[in-house]
């Protein structure tokens, strides 16, 4: 979960983008790494995504209702906010549906980045982003539109189960156990869908592999922090990076 790329001086540490409300504790080795570090390199900047999840046409969006079904589509629209950003759910891009649905039934607090982000902003220590919001956009856009509808129903079927597997995956990830973490995201309906787990992890992975290579001759020690499922399972970013890892051990 927190591991030295040998030979350089860049750190990989795997996230957890939201904890559960019922536990909002982090491991010795979040403050480890970040008071290790000279500057960060996080995925992406959360806000700036946000002109990227409504659609000028309305024809995906209908095609996606007609896959989930008048009453699960009837179900996901009634739990959707009413106002703000993200509303109303018919103006949304279908993968912006799919993103965002299962934190609806999740009770969260906030995790490491932006805890992180304030941190940084307060100390002047800087940092920097592995992708733009429209490259995030654009790949999310390759979701097979089957495989989202599929995945929309499934949630609606098991409105609990995004809540347990964030809680049962935070435990693993306070263990540090890569494997458990993805053994939990494989029982994911979700993650087995075809598509979303390419689009989501495999295909930023590889762009990510290819960027970070600036970083391995920089002086600065570099922290780059991405989430948790981005090291684990096959395709993952310490394969793609092709390079020696070692994990970093922090005394508790």
């Amino acid at each position: 979960m927190y591991l030295q790329l040998t030979g350089t001086q860049v750190r990989l540490l795997g996230s957890m983008h939201l904890f559960p409300a019922t536990s909002r504790r982090t491991p010795p080795w979040i403050a480890e790494a970040y008071d290790w570090a000279e500057a960060l390199v996080f995925e992406s900047d959360p806000p700036t995504i946000l002109p990227f999840l409504k659609s000028d046409q309305q024809g995906a969006t209908s095609q996606l209702q007609t896959l989930l079904g008048a009453d699960a589509w009837r179900q996901l629209d009634a739990a959707w906010p009413v106002d703000g950003p993200l509303a109303p759910l018919a103006d949304l891009r279908p993968w912006a549906a799919l993103v965002v649905a299962p934190t609806l039934f999740q009770q969260v607090v906030e995790g490491v980045e932006p805890r992180m982000l304030r941190s940084a902003a307060t100390q002047a220590k800087p940092y920097w982003y592995l992708e733009t919001a429209r490259e995030v956009a654009d790949t999310l856009e390759s979701i097979p539109l089957d495989a989202i509808g599929a995945a929309l129903a499934l949630l609606m079927s098991d409105l609990g189960e995004p809540q347990r597997t964030l809680e049962r995956m935070h435990a693993a990830w306070l263990d540090g156990d890569l494997n458990a973490v993805h053994g939990i995201a494989v029982e994911s309906p979700m993650f087995n869908l075809p598509g979303i787990r390419q689009a989501i992890l495999d295909t930023r992975n590889r762009v990510w592999a290819a960027r970070l290579t600036e970083y391995f001759t920089r002086p600065e020690r570099t922290l780059v922090v991405v989430g948790a499922l981005h090291l684990c399972g096959p395709g993952n970013l310490i394969e793609c990076l092709a390079r020696p890892v070692e994990p970093v051990f922090v005394s508790t």
